[in-house]
């Protein structure tokens, strides 16, 4: 029967084998249950293992995650750049939100059949107003943007009744306004300016983080644009941008291949099945080695993926 220490076991073969595979090093950002997500622990893990970037020619990040701190992700994404020549990102189910930031500068981003990127807009908690629950502050602009709509639609239509009862275009405009404005004022009521102002600011944070790390494979213009549309343009934070979308939009897409995607869903599975993430690289002949040792010599030590899921419980 399978347990914890296999799981562990079976993803860090599995990673092996892709190693070898891919001649590549593989860093895994894998989220398999809540309340983990891209936060401290992700940089704590890739401070302890800074040293092990050394002479890496291409890294290649595992990404499974629903999302968690743009800013978290802005600089593990250029951590990595900086200490590889060729940076792939590899996404065999998901990589949401912050997951998404985390992937936008590598050269390719490996996608299986059914995996998915997301939106890059922020959620946020008012616990005054909205309880414990998580929500997007673009909720708030699309609201004020259907007022808008709303407002023009029906100043048309006044206005064209009011014409076609005998009113000068002049006069059916003239009153139609009023009729708007009695309307729109209790709707437009409830909107509050500094709250609204606040939230811009922190769809602003994850758009600017995304625009810089796409500068780096796309001119300035291309960068921005698609960065805004990230943010503002899906209608739903949990929207699938999937692999054929992902292409379209200008990402350096490429097809996961079904025995690699294969193996890593049931890698992923079976750390999922215990709700243990796995954070960092896979311990290498000698850590391996230095690890049977003290086993030998008194307790012995929990795997990486274990260990990291206690405190990002902990910090989370």
């Amino acid at each position: 029967m399978a347990n914890p220490l296999k799981a562990v076991k079976d993803f860090e073969k599995t990673i092996a084998s892709l190693q070898r595979r891919r001649k590549s090093r593989i860093f895994s950002v894998v989220h398999t249950a809540e309340p983990q997500h891209i936060c401290g622990p992700e940089t704590s893990k890739l401070l302890q293992e800074r040293d092990r970037f050394s002479g890496v020619n291409t890294l290649e990040v595992l990404i499974h995650s629903p999302g968690g701190h743009a800013h978290q992700a802005y600089r593990l994404a250029r951590y990595f750049r900086s200490h590889c020549k060729k940076l792939n990102a590899i996404i065999p189910i998901m990589a949401k939100s912050a997951g998404t930031i985390l992937c936008l500068n590598a050269d390719a981003i490996f996608m299986g059949e059914c995996s998915e990127l997301g939106p890059i807009d922020a959620q946020v908690r008012d616990e005054l107003e909205k309880g414990q629950d998580f929500f997007s502050p673009l909720d708030e602009f699309k609201s004020v943007e259907f007022l808008r709509e709303y407002s023009s639609d029906i100043l048309d239509y006044f206005s064209f009744v009011l014409e076609h009862r005998g009113m000068s275009a002049k006069q059916a405009l003239h009153e139609a306004m009023h009729g708007v404005v009695g309307i729109m004022n209790p709707l437009y009521s409830h909107i509050d300016p500094s709250k609204l102002g606040s939230y811009r600011q922190v769809l602003a944070e994850g758009e600017e983080y995304a625009k810089r790390l796409l500068r780096t494979r796309m001119d300035e213009g291309e960068a921005a644009e698609l960065a805004r549309h990230l943010v503002w343009d899906y209608p739903a934070h949990d929207f699938v941008i999937d692999r054929r979308e992902a292409s379209s939009l200008g990402l350096p897409v490429q097809k996961l291949s079904i025995s690699e995607e294969k193996m890593l869903i049931a890698a992923i599975s079976g750390l999922e099945e215990y709700e243990l993430p796995y954070v960092g690289f896979i311990d290498g002949t000698q850590e391996r080695k230095k690890r049977i040792r003290t086993k030998r010599q008194g307790p012995r030590k929990l795997p990486t993926a274990i260990k990291s899921g206690s405190r990002q419980a902990a910090a989370s």
